[in-house]
C-alpha cells in the first residue's frame, strides 16, 4: 500500500514548524533506546539469553561480585565526562569473568546521552565484541543510532541486517529510527521500504513510525498521500496525535490549501485531539496569507480562551503578512500587544516591519527601526541588512547603501546573493556602471557565484546606457560558466540592438535561440517583431509573427498591438486591418496607439 504513494514522490518542501515537533517525537523514540530500565534488563536475561555469551550475569557471578563493584556498575550510566565513561569500559572489559551485556549497553547509552561521541560507541562496541561479548537488539540499536547520527545510514542498515542474521527482533525503536534518518537524508524510498517490510515482518507501526513517514510525504509535497496514509493509520487502530495531525494541517497550508487545513483541524478536535501552539500557528499563517484576518483573529481568541499564549512564531506570522499587505502601522500595533505581553520582537520581527516600511519608500523609519533593534541587543543579520540597503537603494541613496553593505562585512557576515545583486542593481539604476562591474568582479573574489539574475542586471545597465560592446563581452563570458544565459538575458540584447538600430545583430542572437535549444517565448518574439516593423521589414515581421503560433507561443494581446501599429506605420492598413479583426476574434482589445491611427 505505502510503496505505491512512494510512485507519487516528486517535489520538496520544508514545513516551518515541524522540525521542533517531530524533534520531540525523536526524543522520545530515542529515550526508548537509551533509557534502559530494570525491568527491561530483566527482560534481556529471560528473553534474549540466546544472544549473551557465557560470560554473562548469571547469578552466580552477581552474587560473588564485591559490593563496591555492583554499585560501580550500578553507576554505569553516571560519567561526569567522556573520560569517565571510557575509563570505566575499560575496568569492565579487562575483568575477568567479563560484565554482562546489559551493564556494557547502559554504559554505551550513557556515553550516547552525552550527544556529541557517536564515533567512540562505535569503537567501544567493536572492542566487546572482540572480547567475546555477543551484541543484543539493545546493542545494536545503539550501533544503529550512533551511525545514524553520523550521517552513515547505510552502515546503519547493514547493522540492521546483522540484526535479522543473527535471529534476533528488531524491534519498533530500531526500525522507526532508521525509517526517521532515511527521511532525513532525503532516502525516501528506501525509508517507504523498510517501512513496508516492517509491516510484513508483523511489526506493527506505532504513532511515531506513521507520524515519521508521514511527516517525510509533507515535506516532498506528497500531502495527499500523507492524507491516505493517515486514514489507513486510523484503520489499522493506531490514533494520530497532535504532531501527526499537526504535520498534514501545516503541509496543506503550504499547499495554500487553507479550507482543507481547517476541515482536518475540525475533524482532530472532534477526535479529541488538543492543537497546539503549532497547530495554530501554521492555521494563522495560512488564513493570514489569504487575508483572512477575521478568521485568523478567531483563532487567536480561540488559542487564549485554551490558555494557549501566542509565541514569537505567532506574532511574526502576523507581523509580517500585515506588513507586506503593506499596513505598517496595525503591524506596529500588533508589536505593541507583543511586547505587552512580554514576547520580546526578535530579528524576524525587525525584519517585517523594516520590509513594511521598505515597501513605502520609507527608508528613514525603516533605519529608525535597524537602530532601534541594535539599541535592545538584537543582532542584526544579512536578511535585516538586504531590506535596508535595498530601501536605501530604492530612493537613489547609494552612499548609505553602500555604508550599509561594507558595515554589514566590518559586523563579521557574509554578504550573499542578494546583497551584491541589490547593490548591483542600484548602482546600475544611477549609472554607476563602473562601480557596479567592480563589485561584481568582487563579488566573483568573495566566493559568491553571479546568478542568472546577477548577469541580468549588468547586461541591462550596460545595454541601457549603450556599452553595447560590454554586454556582448559579458554575454559572451557568461556561456563559458556554469549558469548559460536565458530568455530574459537574450530578450534585453535583441531589444537592445533593435531600439538602437542594429537589426543584422538582434536577427542573429534570435536565430541563435533556436541553436542553443532555447523556445523563444512571446516577449522575445514582440521584440523582434517590433525591431523588423520600425525598420521597414513588414514581410519578415509577419512571417515571424506568423511563426509564433507554428512555434507553440501564439502571439497575445501586446504582440497583436506591435505588428498591427507597424503596418499602420508603414500604411498598410489593409493587413493591419485583418489582424485587427483577428485579434478582437481572440479576444483581445487594441491600445490605444493601435487605435488612433
Amino acid at each position: 500500500m505505502v510503496m505505491m504513494m512512494a510512485a507519487a514522490v516528486r517535489r520538496g518542501s520544508e514545513a516551518f514548524f515541524i522540525g521542533s515537533q517531530i524533534q520531540r517525537c525523536q526524543m522520545k523514540i530515542m529515550g526508548m533506546i537509551l533509557l534502559l530500565s530494570p525491568t527491561t534488563h530483566s527482560l534481556l536475561s529471560s528473553n534474549h539469553s540466546n544472544s549473551i555469551s557465557s560470560s554473562t550475569c548469571s547469578s552466580s557471578n552477581t552474587s560473588s561480585r564485591s559490593s563496591r563493584d555492583k554499585r560501580k556498575h550500578d553507576d554505569a550510566c553516571s560519567f561526569r565526562n567522556i573520560d569517565d565513561a571510557l575509563a570505566s569500559f575499560n575496568h569492565m572489559i579487562h575483568r575477568k569473568p567479563l560484565p554482562c551485556i546489559i551493564q556494557f549497553t547502559k554504559l554505551l547509552s550513557a556515553i550516547v546521552k552525552m550527544g556529541q561521541y557517536y564515533d567512540n560507541v562505535i569503537s567501544l562496541t567493536k572492542q566487546m565484541e572482540l572480547a567475546g561479548l555477543s551484541p543484543n537488539i539493545y546493542t545494536l540499536s545503539i550501533l544503529i543510532n550512533c551511525f545514524s547520527h553520523l550521517q552513515r545510514v547505510d552502515l546503519a542498515l547493514s547493522v540492521l541486517a546483522k540484526i535479522i542474521k543473527l535471529g534476533l527482533q528488531p524491534t519498533i525503536v530500531t526500525f522507526t529510527t532508521l525509517i526517521n534518518w532515511l527521511c532525513k537524508v532525503g532516502k525516501f524510498a528506501q525509508a517507504m521500504e523498510l517501512f513496508d517490510d516492517m509491516v510484513a515482518r508483523g511489526c506493527r507501526p506505532d504513532v511515531y513510525t506513521y507520524t515519521t513517514i508521514i511527516n517525510g510525504l509533507c515535506k516532498i509535497g506528497e500531502t495527499a498521500a500523507a492524507a491516505g496514509l493517515l486514514k489507513k493509520m486510523e484503520e489499522a487502530g493506531c490514533q494520530p496525535n497532535v504532531v501527526t495531525y499537526s504535520t498534514i494541517i501545516d503541509s496543506h497550508r503550504k499547499d495554500r490549501r487553507v479550507n482543507e487545513a481547517l476541515d482536518i483541524f475540525s475533524y482532530m478536535k472532534a477526535k479529541g485531539i488538543s492543537p497546539d501552539i503549532f497547530t495554530y500557528n501554521s492555521l494563522i499563517q495560512g488564513l493570514c496569507n489569504f487575508s483572512q484576518w477575521k478568521e485568523a483573529s478567531a483563532l487567536l481568541n480561540e488559542m487564549r480562551s485554551l490558555n494557549i499564549m501566542p509565541d514569537i512564531v505567532t506574532f511574526n506570522v502576523l507581523v509580517d503578512t500585515i506588513c507586506k499587505e503593506g499596513k505598517v502601522s496595525e503591524a506596529q500595533g500588533v508589536l505593541k500587544t507583543m511586547t505587552e505581553m512580554g514576547v520580546e520582537p526578535d530579528v524576524v520581527t525587525y525584519s517585517s516591519l523594516m520590509y513594511g516600511y521598505s515597501l513605502r519608500s520609507k527608508v528613514v523609519e525603516a533605519r529608525k527601526l535597524f537602530d532601534a533593534m541594535i539599541t535592545k541587543g538584537c543582532k542584526p543579520d544579512v536578511f535585516s541588512y538586504n531590506i535596508l540597503i535595498n530601501g536605501y537603494c530604492k530612493v537613489k541613496r547609494i552612499d548609505e547603501a553602500k555604508q550599509l553593505f561594507n558595515e554589514m562585512i566590518h559586523q563579521g557576515l557574509t554578504p550573499n546573493n542578494v546583497s551584491y545583486n541589490t547593490l548591483i542593481h542600484g548602482l546600475c539604476q544611477l549609472g554607476s556602471l563602473r562601480e557596479a562591474h567592480n563589485l561584481f568582479k568582487n563579488m566573483h573574489s568573495n566566493g559568491n557565484l553571479p546568478n542568472l539574475f546577477t548577469y541580468s542586471i549588468l547586461l541591462d545597465g550596460f545595454c541601457k546606457q549603450g556599452y553595447f560592446g560590454k554586454a556582448f563581452r559579458l554575454f559572451r563570458a557568461m556561456q563559458g560558466t556554469y549558469s548559460k544565459p536565458n530568455l530574459v538575458m537574450y530578450n534585453i540584447l535583441i531589444d537592445a540592438m533593435c531600439k538602437s538600430g542594429n537589426l543584422r545583430d538582434a536577427r542573429k542572437l534570435f536565430s541563435e535561440l533556436f541553436v542553443k535549444g532555447l523556445q523563444p517565448n512571446a516577449q522575445i518574439y514582440t521584440t523582434i517583431i517590433n525591431g523588423l516593423c520600425k525598420e521597414g521589414l513588414l514581410d519578415e515581421a509577419l512571417e515571424a509573427f506568423r511563426n509564433m503560433e507554428e512555434d507553440g507561443c501564439p502571439p497575445d494581446e501586446i504582440s497583436y498591438n506591435v505588428i498591427i501599429r507597424g503596418f499602420l506605420h508603414h500604411k498598410d492598413e489593409s493587413r493591419a486591418v485583418q489582424l485587427i479583426g483577428e485579434m478582437r476574434d481572440k479576444g483581445f482589445i487594441a491600445d490605444a496607439g493601435t487605435t488612433t491611427w
